[in-house]
């Protein structure tokens, strides 16, 4: 698996993103800093997510899935 990250920080709303299972997901803003996560992504589908600025999921690294080979 590469290791090719993206600080959310830099990216532009409307930017296309390649998630770590392949799936394009579409930046849409960053979120206001009350807010558990910093940015809000969009799937394919239409559904929306959040992300951390490093684009995982949790804002506890000790939450996070392990990657399975």
């Amino acid at each position: 698996m590469s290791n090719n990250t993206i600080d959310l920080r830099n990216c532009k709303p409307g930017q296309p993103l390649r998630s770590k299972h392949g799936m394009i997901l579409t930046y849409v803003r960053p979120l206001d800093e009350s807010d558990y996560y910093h940015h809000e992504v969009q799937y394919p589908n239409g559904a929306m997510g959040t992300r951390i600025h490093d684009g995982h999921v949790y804002k506890n690294p000790d939450k996070r899935l392990p990657v399975l080979s």
